[in-house]
């Protein structure tokens, strides 16, 4: 944990990292352990938030297997790659981010949840999501919708269009108030409601709206084949151009 983040300055948000899929259109691998440009997808998540200055802490949810093959694939930790803590993934997605909410350090006024297998999110766009939380409470990363909605019938076959005003992809990261976030988790009945799809509808039901933040970065989550090879050419864009930035100055 950074040695400022206790002092009242402004590393004031504990960042948790969920790294526990199953990566079932990855073949069963982990999405986050998979080579992008050299190095496992969870490094460059880490190594982004490690240079956010409001991030005070960084927590991984893993799971033991994977932390397994970490260690035998990559031969590192996540501790070396920049988490201050690690903790068990659960057996769904909102468990794996409760758990690494729960093992947040309580001297955190926001807790801030992201997907690790999102690695190309910029440290701009994270600050200007926990910024938001700062003014609101609670704000997400999202992106308004661009394409045409289709609703569909049972038949599969168009039933009406819908309008696509007012309507955003929710993205993470995901920011709130820590005892916002941590009653969201307490007070959801899975029975009840079924399994949140991302904290936001856990505050939304709680009475707390989050702030919508549009991003300025790619910020789409690896989940085939295909999307890695993007990642790959946008961070090769990305190295590419800054020595000729640097040699226009």
């Amino acid at each position: 944990m950074r040695p400022d983040s206790l002092s009242g300055m402004s590393a004031d948000t504990a960042a948790v990292l969920v790294a526990a899929g199953l990566g079932r259109r990855m073949g069963g691998i982990n999405k986050t352990l998979m080579r992008l440009a050299g190095k496992p997808v969870l490094a460059h998540s880490l190594a982004t938030f490690r240079a956010c200055a409001s991030v005070g802490q960084i927590v991984v949810v893993m799971k033991d297997v994977d932390l397994e093959r970490l260690a035998a694939e990559w031969h590192t930790t996540p501790q070396e790659l920049g988490a201050d803590r690690v903790v068990a993934g659960g057996a769904e997605r909102w468990l794996s981010s409760r758990n690494g909410c729960e093992a947040a350090s309580s001297a955190m006024k926001y807790l801030l949840v992201h997907d690790a297998a999102r690695p190309l999110v910029t440290a701009t766009d994270i600050e200007a999501v926990i910024t938001a939380a700062r003014r609101s409470g609670a704000a997400i990363a999202a992106e308004p919708v661009a394409d045409t909605l289709k609703m569909s019938c049972a038949e599969d076959r168009v039933q009406s269009t819908m309008s696509r005003d007012s309507m955003w992809r929710a993205l993470t990261p995901q920011v709130a108030r820590i005892d916002w976030l941590l009653d969201a988790f307490a007070k959801w009945d899975v029975e009840a409601h079924g399994l949140p799809t991302d904290e936001s509808m856990m505050l939304e039901h709680c009475g707390h709206a989050p702030e919508l933040v549009a991003g300025h970065s790619p910020n789409f989550k690896i989940t085939a084949p295909r999307d890695l090879l993007l990642a790959e050419a946008l961070l090769h864009d990305q190295a590419s151009d800054s020595p000729s930035q640097e040699n226009h100055r």
